[in-house]
C-alpha cells in the first residue's frame, strides 16, 4: 500500500490513525478466527455419541407424526451408503454433518480472508492464504477425530471443508460488492 506523505515527508495524523485502526481490526478478526478454531477442535475431540442427533430426530418425528412415504434416495460417501427410506435418521444426520462442515469452514475462511483485507493484501493472496489455512486446520481436525471414540477421519471431509471455505469467501465478497464497499 502506498502512503501519501505530507510536506515534511511523514504520514498525516489521519493516515496513522487509519493504519492503526486497520491493524486493530485485523487483530480482532484473527482473534475471532482463533476462537473459531478452538471450537472446531473442541468439537473434533467429542465422541460420536456426544454429537449424535439421531435420538433427537426420533423424538421430534414422534411428536410431529410425519405421515409421508419417503422417497428412495441414496447417497454414497467415503465407502458408506446413506438411504433416506431405509435409514432416514442416519441420512438426515449425514446431511446435517456435511452441511455443518460447509458452514463451519465458510466462517473460518471469511475470518481469515477478512483479516487480511484489513491490511489491504491483494484479493488473490487473501483467497489463497485463507484456503490454505482452511486446508491445514481441516487436516488437523481430521487427525484429531481419529483419536475420538467412534469417529472416523476422512480426506473427503477436508475437500468438503475447502468447498465450504470457497463458498464462504464467494458469498462474503459478493455481499461486499453488492454493498459497494471495496475495502472494509
Amino acid at each position: 500500500m502506498k502512503t501519501l506523505l505530507n510536506a515534511e515527508g511523514r504520514e498525516t495524523r489521519k493516515q496513522k490513525y487509519q493504519r492503526k485502526n486497520r491493524s486493530y481490526k485485523m487483530l480482532f478478526w484473527l482473534m475471532l478466527a482463533g476462537v473459531w478454531i478452538a471450537i472446531i477442535w473442541l468439537m473434533s475431540s467429542q465422541s460420536y455419541q456426544q454429537q449424535n442427533i439421531q435420538p433427537w430426530l426420533q423424538r421430534l418425528t414422534k411428536q410431529v407424526h410425519i405421515g409421508v412415504t419417503l422417497p428412495d434416495v441414496h447417497l454414497f460417501y467415503n465407502g458408506h451408503e446413506y438411504s433416506l427410506r431405509e435409514r432416514p435418521y442416519a441420512f438426515v444426520e449425514f446431511l446435517f454433518r456435511k452441511t455443518a462442515h460447509l458452514l463451519i469452514y465458510a466462517v473460518l475462511a471469511v475470518l481469515i480472508y477478512g483479516s487480511l483485507r484489513y491490511k489491504r493484501v491483494r484479493v488473490i493472496t487473501c483467497i489463497t492464504v485463507a484456503l490454505m489455512f482452511v486446508a491445514v486446520i481441516a487436516s488437523i481436525d481430521e487427525y484429531i477425530q481419529q483419536f475420538s471414540p467412534n469417529r472416523t477421519s476422512s480426506i473427503w471431509d477436508v475437500g468438503v471443508d475447502l468447498i465450504g471455505g470457497s463458498c464462504g469467501i464467494a458469498v462474503y465478497t459478493g455481499i461486499q460488492a453488492l454493498l459497494g464497499r471495496r475495502h472494509h
